[in-house]
């Protein structure tokens, strides 16, 4: 979804009905053509899966120990993080579980429900959409921006999560159950040719993607507008976003969550 907005002062119906917050429109008002549009009118309820049980681990951000209190405290989301190894997972950290009926569940693994803003909104595209490898499954919505969500796997939406619109507050208490997001009808040849990976690969990558985290926070103490108080008063910062701000702090989750893998 293109988030450039015109010059309009009207706002997008689903500001008007009090779902979304302050979202200028883009596209003229065409909500036939909108994806984001189709996304909210879809009420396809999850597909059920009783029963099933998962073994998930949990592994420890790399070098916890040897980090500073204040930066402890900025990284508190991401101190233990699940891994589901029933899943497999793309380099943008979304996992991928084929089911015993032969469709797939997906969904964002517990690196991305740490890192992306509690109260931002997640909007997954509607049923029956045609996904191909890398197209957006949907979008995270906070602080006026967006950003697009890659999928894993080529497939067609057979099934949604119980909520169009969920909270990244929902997804952080069981990303790899509770927290999916699509159930799709592989498309054929789609699951071997798929760039997703073991559990125990992706735990190498997340802890990667922590180092390298932690090399931003460090390079950003010596910068006058990054820090680890508030600029009123000192206050000491209690997130990832307050430390950076909404801007920067977007441009690191594209660079982890959002866009081509890497």
């Amino acid at each position: 979804m293109n988030t450039t907005s015109n010059t309009s002062s009207e706002h997008c119906v689903w500001v008007s009905a009090g779902v979304l917050n302050n979202k200028l429109c883009d596209r003229n008002f065409d909500c036939e053509h909108c994806p984001l549009d189709a996304a909210l009118r879809d009420d396809v309820s999850a597909c059920s899966e009783n029963g099933a049980s998962l073994s998930v681990t949990t592994m420890q951000f790399p070098d916890w120990e040897q980090l500073s209190e204040d930066v402890q405290r900025v990284l508190s989301p991401l101190r233990s993080i699940p891994l589901c190894k029933d899943a497999r997972y793309s380099a943008r950290h979304a996992w991928v579980r084929l089911l015993p009926s032969g469709l797939m569940r997906i969904g964002l693994d517990a690196f991305a429900a740490a890192m992306l803003p509690e109260d931002a909104q997640l909007i997954t595209v509607a049923h029956n959409t045609v996904l191909r490898e890398g197209e957006a499954l949907g979008w995270v919505y906070a602080w006026n921006k967006t950003l697009p969500l890659p999928a894993p796997v080529s497939g067609v939406v057979t099934c949604r999560g119980n909520d169009y619109l969920r909270t990244v507050k929902e997804l952080r208490r069981n990303p790899y159950r509770d927290g999916s997001l699509l159930t799709l009808t592989p498309a054929v040849g789609a699951i071997a040719t798929a760039r997703v990976y073991p559990a125990a690969t992706h735990r190498k990558r997340i802890e990667r993607h922590c180092r390298k985290l932690t090399g931003r926070i460090l390079r950003a103490l010596a910068l006058p507008e990054a820090g680890l108080c508030l600029n009123d008063g000192g206050v000491p910062v209690a997130s990832l976003p307050d430390m950076f701000g909404d801007d920067r702090y977007w441009g690191i989750l594209k660079h982890f969550i959002g866009g081509p893998g890497h």
